[in-house]
């Protein structure tokens, strides 16, 4: 079954197709950046047919050839260039990744694979001569010392290997192979059919993320005096705080690979400088990057990359408008007006039209692990969860907060998606008091003296919903949060609003200090249920409903731990089957099953359907989709490949 996967049955776009190949015939010759040429010509680098693998990828880009040079300005809020938005343009490069269509995935570190007809092997053949970006070959050994030096091993993982794309039964049995320099075989120890579709995605960032040749020295097992290094390093107190900073994982992730500047990469930019204290970082075109264009030209065609960071979307909007940006991820939707008005006004701006791959613009947790007993007793009663569910007034939040745009819906998956459960996506979505009432009552039937409902143990009952407040597409979340609180008001429920900044969010999150949480609504078009089902499996990853069942699943150490009860483990367990199926039609007949389930259990509330998305962008960036599948399953941005975008001018 050689290089073949099941194709998705998604959403129908008017989409040119883009392909991503795997063969480039050497005797074309390759082209390159005049920066990089001058660099060849002074000695500092050897020629571009040393410095690209055998078989470079080939990509055709989206609408012409581009040219290179020029410098690509991405803004964002906060202080996290790469949530901000630079990890889905400059990052997110794994073993295979989606076609632009999100009709399946294609080699892409990797020149191709085999898969057993069991789908329980997978044998990956990579690039030879491909190199880091410091020119060092990368191989099947920078596979292996992640594999074998860092997800088995006991210090970096004391709870055992903890892997998104690694399933929990029978991880420990899992055995990676080097079967030579460039050749790798996974062998898990139950049939995985999702494997590929799972590595594709944010998941599979860590099975090339660590280069060998470059982090032996951080690393206990290989450096005996590696305590040299902590003394000298500011922040960590062992080898293995060292270990993570330095690797920029496995548990710190994006926000370090954008401050070490001596870390090897594998993507089309490197980072010079940080972000620190400033408000701006750069990268510069990594110049062993091993993707051509169908002309033989070495991408990315962009020279360099800056990172401007700003305190709120206002200013950053503005910036945008002005033509101080080429590009922001997640404009605000109150700002929708604003661009399209800027635009005919001649701003200098083009606008595309994403289509979002979400269930609904925002979902409800109430926490059934709580700290309060209480309080848990209460959220785990669907009776007031249905109650509060018919308390909203979705057609207003949509009219105030989204322009009118989307209809009321629960968290399910969308009507194009072959796993569409209608139950799961209507049901309680009217708003009706008297239903609301009528549910709440059955769970929270006694009143004070103010009207407000007391709890069961006969004190008024009130909870916190926390809401992050420094989410740059998250910019409608207070608002949406405070008409609930108030719709929740007028059947007799109080809640006290949390505003936070991200990161305290997640503190709480993982102290299991949240009692009712907003976030977002993934899970909508194709088969993302089945790739991120956090709101339709228990013990999933932000499925805050049962916020420390994940943290147990995964032994978490940075999370508290709850166990969940059997009936829940029995959830959790049937969608591990789906997982196992060999075929695309098996996996949608038993995930249907799930989220049957999810419908009866009615674990989450969502708000309304992602209304048309919009993507505004500077006019000199060439090559941009005029429509595309945009999600954090797609990579976001990096679904339109960012490495043939170009700076026209």
């Amino acid at each position: 079954m050689k290089n073949k996967v099941s194709l998705f049955l998604i959403i129908v776009l008017l989409l040119s197709i883009l392909s991503i190949n795997t063969t480039h015939t050497s005797a074309q010759g390759f082209n390159e950046s005049p920066m990089l040429a001058a660099k060849v010509k002074a000695g500092e680098l050897p020629s571009v047919d040393k410095r690209l693998p055998e078989k470079p990828a080939v990509i055709t880009p989206f609408k012409e050839t581009g040219k290179y040079g020029g410098n690509l300005r991405v803004g964002f809020t906060g202080t996290n260039p790469g949530w901000g938005g630079l990890w889905y343009v400059t990052g997110w490069e794994n073993l295979v990744a989606w076609n632009k269509d999100f009709s399946g995935v294609v080699p892409n570190i990797a020149e191709s694979y085999d898969v057993s007809e069991d789908v329980s092997e997978y044998t990956f053949h990579l690039r030879k001569g491909m190199k880091w970006s410091d020119g060092v070959d990368f191989n099947a050994d920078d596979i292996m010392f992640y594999i074998e030096d860092v997800l088995f091993n006991k210090d970096l993982n004391p709870s055992g290997p903890i892997s998104d794309w690694l399933p929990k039964d029978g991880r420990d049995d899992f055995k990676a192979t080097k079967i030579d320099d460039y050749t790798v075989k996974f062998k898990f120890a139950n049939p995985y059919g999702t494997f590929l579709y799972n590595i594709a995605q944010w998941n599979g960032r860590h099975i090339t993320w660590f280069p060998k040749h470059y982090l032996m020295q951080f690393h206990a097992k290989y450096n005996e005096k590696v305590a040299d290094l902590v003394a000298k390093e500011d922040g960590v107190e062992d080898w293995i705080g060292l270990f993570n900073k330095k690797a920029s994982g496995p548990t710190d992730d994006t926000n370090n690979y954008f401050n070490n500047l001596d870390r090897p990469l594998l993507f089309p930019w490197i980072p010079t400088s940080v972000l620190g204290a400033n408000t701006q970082m750069t990268m510069t075109r990594n110049p062993y990057y091993w993707k051509v264009d169908d002309k033989g030209n070495q991408l990315p065609y962009i020279d360099e990359v800056t990172g401007v960071s700003y305190q709120d979307s206002e200013a950053r909007t503005l910036a945008m408008i002005n033509g101080d940006l080429d590009y922001i991820k997640d404009p605000a939707g109150d700002d929708r007006v604003t661009f399209f008005d800027a635009k005919d006004s001649g701003a200098p701006l083009e606008i595309s039209a994403p289509v979002s791959d979400g269930g609904t613009t925002n979902t409800v947790h109430f926490n059934r692990n709580a700290k309060d007993a209480n309080l848990a007793k209460v959220f785990g009663d669907k009776n007031f969860r249905i109650g509060m569910s018919y308390a909203i007034n979705r057609k207003e939040i949509i009219e105030i907060v989204y322009f009118g745009q989307g209809e009321p819906s629960q968290a399910a998956p969308l009507e194009s998606s072959p796993l569409y459960n209608e139950q799961l996506a209507t049901q309680y979505t009217e708003y009706d008091v008297a239903k609301a009432n009528e549910a709440l009552d059955k769970i929270l039937p006694d009143k004070g003296s103010d009207g407000y409902r007391l709890g069961p143990d006969g004190k008024p009952f009130s909870f916190v919903m926390t809401v992050s407040n420094d989410l740059s597409w998250g910019g409608s979340y207070v608002q949406v949060a405070e008409l609930l609180i108030g719709y929740w008001d007028k059947v007799g429920v109080k809640a006290t609003l949390n505003s936070v900044a991200d990161a305290q969010a997640t503190e709480l999150r993982e102290n299991n200090d949240l009692q009712a949480f907003m976030f977002t609504g993934e899970g909508g078009a194709g088969l993302t249920a089945i790739l991120d089902p956090r709101y339709y499996v228990p013990g999933s990853l932000f499925g805050i409903f049962g916020n420390g069942w994940w943290a147990w699943y995964t032994g978490s150490t940075e999370a508290v731990q709850v166990e969940p009860p059997q009936d829940i483990k029995d959830i959790y367990d049937m969608y591990q089957e789906v997982l196992k199926q060999p075929t695309q039609d098996a996996q949608i007949a038993k995930m249907k099953e799930v989220l049957q389930v999810a419908a009866d259990q009615f674990w989450v509330l969502g708000i309304s359907r992602p209304g048309p998305g919009y993507q505004p962008y500077h006019k000199r960036v060439g090559n941009q989709p005029d429509t595309w599948i945009a999600g954090w399953i797609e990579g976001v941005q990096k679904i339109t490949l960012p490495e043939q975008w170009y700076i026209n001018e």
